[in-house]
């Protein structure tokens, strides 16, 4: 088993991480549904029940203002009519004057109507009733007696008093103030006393989706709303305390039995009860300056359920959306990672076609352009062939004479001579061979010296029919480069050709070849002393198919594809025009660490 089979086998035995299947998906997503709607939910509800009882609290705080005000504002009424001479003379007056009777009745008749109360009546010391506002009404007071009423029995004392009752005889539900009727000298003469009509506070303290409770000091309500929790104890009383009930005739003939389906524990400041399916939250509030009375406000805490249901609902409506949203986001993002992959792929695999199809149409180019270079080295090359070929044929021609004369050590010495000129064709068309084959572009250590006498014999039978004085520059720490050997001898030979042709004009026809070597780099230059380049054809050398020379002596191909051939092999080709006249290029390529490979 190779190196790369075993990794592949190893990563094969560990466990692999699989991504999560839809179904996997599904029940996380549900997960985080119910985990966010019960916090909602939870958070709702506990916000919505914070509210509620702020504003139960403040209603509390409300209620038992407008109720102490509704009571407060009568309060000073009774003692009112107590000071007033009229009535202080009527009571002493015996037998009672019926002038001054009739007077008084619609006296008190005239201050009830004014006050907005519901009765106001005269007592004698006994407690029986002698002057009222209701005189001419059905269900008058005169006459009747309230003796055995406690806020009677408090003002004949000499105090003014509170009590709530239920009427004995109009039946109706009354809050009386009582206060006595003193002589200049202290004596109390009788008691005057008003009543308030319960229902008239009771209907201006209906409370928007609250209800409340009003208790005398023995538990029994009195006064609520709704109706159905009136005349009931919020716990059961014992026998002494209703017989006591029975006798003050406080609720009259009303049986006190304990609330139905609602139990409230008197004075607790804060509870919650239930009545049938409604949920209660019970506030407290005493009223000790109302004759001992308790106030409970209940509000109904289903309010809160609700809110927080329908904040679950709308939570649970926004989550929904949201991952409907989010799916299809999902769905369209991949829908177009599916097709932008697909046109990646199709793009990669045309580019890689069209990559193959340019390396393949650069390669017959580059070829293309060493051709036509050998073709315009062809007369000096025919030249160089031609000249042993005469010479051959003039040795092989004497040989043949100096042996049928019998002198064959000269003839010999001719066959020695074609051996060495054959020899130097062989090496010609060797060194042409070598420079026209095909390159596969693999970087390697190169000889860059061994490079450049492959080019300059390549160019040399053009050098020979020319009057070019060569001079070359070279050093031992010059010799090895990164380069592909066929392409470094293609730009040389390029180079050398071109500045061959480029001193054809000049008298005296120089070229030099300088090789030196700096910051990890070694560069070839080859300078003329030809006319040099126009400032505007600089720019544009290594532009394909761009040519200074006379048509039919070039494509302008040459450079160009020395420039990417330079490029290619992650180095550079240059060129500028010298000070002393003509042009320089260089040929800059990355120095090889160790020609020890070649």
């Amino acid at each position: 088993m190779g190196k790369r089979s075993h990794h592949q086998w190893l990563f094969s035995r560990l466990p692999q991480r699989r991504p999560f299947s839809a179904a996997t998906w599904f029940w996380l997503l549900l997960l985080f549904a119910i985990i966010t709607l019960l916090t909602v939910y939870h958070s709702v509800q506990q916000s919505a029940a914070d509210g509620l009882k702020r504003e139960a609290y403040s209603q509390l705080a409300r209620l038992r203002s407008q109720l102490e005000s509704a009571l407060d504002r009568h309060a000073y009424l009774p003692e009112l009519l107590a000071a007033n001479r009229e009535v202080q003379d009527f009571l002493q007056t015996s037998p009672a004057d019926p002038t001054k009777l009739a007077h008084l009745n619609q006296y008190l008749e005239q201050a009830n109507t004014i006050a907005g109360t519901a009765d106001i009546y005269l007592m004698r010391a006994d407690g029986l009733t002698i002057t009222a506002s209701n005189w001419n009404k059905p269900f008058t007071f005169i006459g009747k007696n309230f003796a055995f009423r406690p806020y009677f029995q408090q003002a004949i004392q000499g105090k003014t008093s509170r009590y709530y009752a239920l009427g004995t005889t109009s039946g109706e539900r009354g809050y009386y103030f009582a206060a006595p009727v003193h002589t200049t000298q202290g004596t109390v003469l009788g008691v005057v006393a008003v009543k308030v009509g319960v229902e008239t506070l009771e209907s201006g303290l209906a409370q928007r989706n609250m209800d409340f409770i009003v208790t005398d000091p023995d538990g029994i309500v009195f006064m609520s709303n709704p109706e159905r929790w009136r005349y009931h104890a919020l716990q059961a009383l014992p026998a002494d305390k209703l017989a006591q009930l029975r006798d003050s005739r406080r609720y009259a003939d009303t049986v006190i039995t304990p609330l139905p389906d609602l139990s409230i524990q008197p004075n607790l400041l804060e509870q919650q009860v239930n009545e049938d399916d409604t949920p209660y939250l019970v506030l407290h509030n005493d009223m000790m300056d109302a004759a001992g009375w308790h106030l409970y406000l209940l509000v109904d805490r289903g309010s809160v359920s609700r809110t927080a249901l329908l904040a679950v609902l709308f939570a649970a409506i926004l989550l929904t959306l949201s991952s409907l949203l989010i799916y299809l986001l999902w769905k369209n993002q991949r829908q177009r990672r599916e097709y932008e992959q697909h046109i990646r792929e199709e793009l990669e695999a045309k580019v890689e076609k069209r990559t193959r199809e340019l390396r393949y149409t650069q390669e017959e180019l580059v070829q293309a352009a060493k051709m036509a270079a050998l073709g315009q080295l062809s007369a000096g090359i025919n030249h160089e062939l031609n000249n042993p070929l005469t010479a051959i044929r003039a040795y092989a021609d004497n040989a043949a004479q100096f042996l049928d004369i019998g002198k064959p050590e000269i003839a010999r010495n001719n066959l020695t001579e074609i051996v060495a000129l054959t020899e130097r064709m062989a090496t010609i068309t060797r060194q042409l061979k070598t420079f026209s084959r095909k390159s596969t572009g693999q970087m390697e250590t190169c000889d860059l010296h061994r490079a450049l006498d492959s080019a300059l014999s390549i160019v040399q039978p053009k050098l020979a029919q020319t009057r070019v004085q060569l001079e070359q520059l070279r050093a031992d720490h010059t010799r090895y480069v990164q380069a592909d050997l066929v392409w470094l001898e293609q730009i040389l030979v390029n180079l050398l050709s071109n500045a061959v042709e480029a001193v054809q004009e000049q008298d005296e026809q120089h070229i030099w070849i300088t090789l030196q070597q700096a910051d990890g780099q070694v560069c070839v230059s080859v300078r003329d002393n030809g006319a040099g380049i126009s400032e505007q054809a600089l720019p544009r050398v290594f532009e394909a198919f761009f040519t200074t020379k006379t048509v039919g002596k070039g494509l302008g191909l040459g450079l160009s594809i020395s420039y990417r051939l330079a490029k290619d092999m992650h180095g550079h080709l240059a060129v500028r025009n010298a000070r002393e006249g003509g042009a320089i290029f260089t040929l800059s390529l990355q120095q090889a660490a160790d020609g020890g490979q070649q």
